[in-house]
Order: structure tokens, then C-alpha cells, then sequence
């Protein structure tokens, strides 16, 4: 039951995103808008949600390290998957516009919590090493993360 015109600018954001995932290479360049937009995507998908439990959960976890929807991009702008990874994601994204259009709440959850384990996933991969990073010196502290 979500709003066509959050629908639509939705779809718009979807379309914004195939632009700058056509690019056969990303760089930082590339990414940027990717980051603008993917955000803008997830606040549309929480507005549509329209439940202020939602979004009180959602401020919860967007104040912790790394959990930002677009929190990886940039240690992953130069990553070998990163594109590929990417694209998964913006696949997820129509799916789950394509359940909320059909009033699939159930399907729309389902593939809300998938697309948080693509995040997790990442995570994992970096906290790893298995990521190659070249982040800025700003977010290299990454390295003083430790796992239980």
C-alpha cells in the first residue's frame, strides 16, 4: 500500500543506479553517485514502510559502525567484485520494489533481510582480509576491528 509517488521516485532511483552501474569499471568517481543514490533508494523503502517502530529501529542501526546502506561502498570502490556485488544488490532493490507494488509484505521482508546478509557478507570479507581496500586514511582503522 505504499504511495505511487514514492513508488515512482523509487523506480527513478532504480533507473539512477543502472546509469552508473552500466560503466564497464568503477572507480571513486563512480561510486560517489552510487552512494547519493543508494541512499536515497533505502529512505524511500523506509517511508514506504510508513510505521514508526520501523523507523526507530532504523535510527538504532544506522548509529552503528558500518551498517549505513551504503557503509561499504567506499572501502569496496576498487574491490574486483565490488561491481558485481553491486549489481546483486540493485537486482534486490527491483525485487523488492516489484513485492511492495504487489502487497507482498511477507516477500518484501524476506528479501530485505537477503539484502542485509549481502552487508553482512562484505563485513565478514573485510574483517577477513579477503577484501582488498584501498580506503582512505580516514577509514583504515577498519584494521582495529576484532572478532570475539
Amino acid at each position: 500500500g505504499a504511495p505511487g509517488v514514492v513508488l515512482g521516485e523509487a523506480r527513478q532511483c532504480l533507473h539512477r543506479i543502472d546509469a552508473v552501474l552500466a560503466a564497464p569499471a568503477l572507480n571513486r568517481e563512480g561510486f560517489s553517485p552510487y552512494v547519493a543514490v543508494n541512499s536515497e533508494f533505502h529512505l524511500l523503502v523506509w517511508e514506504m514502510a510508513a510505521s514508526p517502530t520501523i523507523v526507530r529501529q532504523l535510527e538504532k542501526v544506522l548509529s552503528l559502525p558500518f551498517a549505513s546502506p551504503s557503509g561499504f561502498v567506499v572501502l569496496q570502490a576498487h574491490s574486483q567484485r565490488a561491481r558485481d556485488m553491486l549489481v546483486v544488490a540493485q537486482d534486490q532493490h527491483r525485487q523488492v520494489l516489484d513485492a511492495i507494488e504487489q502487497r507482498e509484505g511477507a516477500r518484501a521482508e524476506a528479501l530485505m533481510r537477503e539484502h542485509s546478509r549481502l552487508a553482512q557478507r562484505n563485513l565478514r570479507e573485510v574483517l577477513d582480509g579477503r577484501a582488498t581496500l584501498h580506503a582512505p586514511e580516514s577509514i583504515r582503522a577498519i584494521k582495529l576491528i576484532r572478532r570475539k
